[in-house]
């Protein structure tokens, strides 16, 4: 991850962002942007700033899915998912339940000697039986890691996992740990990592193609729009009457990604895969969601521009 960002270069004619994009909410992106009276540099070398200021690697795909106006940076380098694989999770589950294969609201129950860290939602119900749509949605909006573990076990582990990706046409994801222990992001390490073009547009499949049918593909994406984990990243980010459905994942290195679909209050659509970690040899070092936040905020105006 240490060899010169790839990305795509603005298309001839498209004018450069306003001034101060570098820093998080520097800029309120707006549709119908005009040229700024200085030019500023390509948007890729303003992510490689960003990069700079934060000592971290900035893993970019992004899509507006009205003009399939794209713009990628180290699209394919591999980063840690952490726990954006819950998305992929719950549609699993979905999928199943579509196919009569099981209900949402079959129970499971949550064995005391199974609670790992951070289960805001299962780690009180320990010993109770839970819904499998209760299980979904708290990995999906506060990334209950218990309710994934209890998840994965009905799906058929890691390997499951693994599996779907590759059946919605996601070739590089790889889920190969249960919760906690998939997060360590050890650089190098190919466990439990993606790219962020194959998360990408692994989401978009779910969010906006026909892996799911239209109820449970509904269910997903409310599910999602309720994430209350990305108040700081990607949501921080974009301007006022805009929101997401999406997923964030945080481990050691700071590993720290979001991924999913921004809706805009005029119907814009636009996917956003951001996956970010340290340059440092820190496990310790501090997760990035400010940095998740400042890409947001200078990629979503370069890809509403309608030229």
């Amino acid at each position: 991850m240490t060899g010169p960002p790839r990305r795509q270069l603005p298309l001839a004619g498209t004018p450069p962002l306003p001034a101060g994009c570098g820093e998080p909410h520097d800029v309120v992106p707006t549709p119908g942007l005009r040229d700024p009276v200085e030019p500023l540099p390509p948007i890729g070398d303003r992510i490689a700033l960003l990069e700079k200021r934060h000592n971290a690697f900035v893993g970019f795909y992004g899509v507006n899915l009205e003009s399939d106006r794209m713009f990628a940076h180290r699209e394919d380098d591999r980063f840690a998912m952490c726990s954006t694989f819950k998305a992929y999770l719950a549609a699993r589950v979905l999928q199943k339940a579509q196919h009569n294969e099981l209900a949402l609201t079959d129970t499971v129950r949550i064995d005391p000697d199974a609670v790992v860290g951070y289960s805001p939602v299962a780690g009180p119900k320990a010993g109770s039986r839970v819904a499998l749509s209760e299980l979904c949605q708290a990995v999906l909006q506060q990334s209950d890691n218990t309710a994934a573990n209890a998840l994965l076990r009905i799906v058929g582990g890691p390997p499951a996992i693994t599996d779907f990706a590759r059946s919605i046409g996601d070739e590089q994801t790889r889920l190969d740990r249960w919760e906690t222990d998939l997060n360590s992001a050890i650089p190098g390490d190919p466990r439990d990592t993606s790219t962020p073009h194959a998360l990408g547009r692994g989401f978009r499949a779910l969010l906006t193609g026909s892996v799911l049918d239209e109820q449970c593909r509904k269910q997903l994406e409310d599910w999602m729009r309720g994430n209350v984990t990305s108040s700081r990243s990607m949501r921080a980010g974009l301007p006022a009457g805009w929101t997401t459905a999406d997923k964030t994942g945080a481990g050691d290195y700071a590993s720290t990604n979001d991924i999913g679909v921004a809706y805009g209050p005029a119907g814009q659509r636009i996917l956003l895969s951001i996956m970010t970690r340290t340059q440092s040899a820190d496990p310790k070092a501090e997760a990035l969601q400010p940095l998740i936040a400042a890409v947001s905020t200078l990629v979503l105006p370069w890809l509403l521009w309608q030229h």
